[in-house]
């Protein structure tokens, strides 16, 4: 359920991105951003209960006793987990303003 959750919300980051650039309109940044970190994190946590389930049915009586490795697929996903929140933090760094000190501070007008 997570990783379909994480798909989704890929899904949701590219549609974002791409309204973003078809339509120029700079603020669809910042949900495809969340989207992004959201899904690296759930890609994340789906692992990390894999691993536990592993661990859970390796430890139980009714299997024979196994000696398990993580594979390369295990780094893979961790990788791409970690991508989509790098990506997703990128995206949020991008869309924020250039200059966001002139932003949140009024300019002082000089009258003369």
């Amino acid at each position: 359920m997570l990783a379909l959750f994480s798909l989704f919300l890929m899904a949701m980051g590219s549609i974002c991105i791409t309204m973003s650039l078809s339509k120029e309109i700079l603020f669809f940044l910042k949900p495809a951003s969340i989207c992004f970190i959201l899904s690296g994190v759930l890609v994340l946590l789906s692992l990390l209960v894999f691993h536990q389930s592993v661990l859970a049915l390796l430890a139980s009586d009714h299997t024979v006793p196994l000696h398990h490795e993580l594979s390369w697929s295990v780094s893979c996903i961790g990788c791409a987990g970690t991508i989509l929140i790098v990506g997703g933090i990128l995206l949020l760094l991008l869309a924020l303003p250039c200059s966001p000190w002139k932003k949140c501070f009024p300019q002082k007008q000089s009258s003369s």
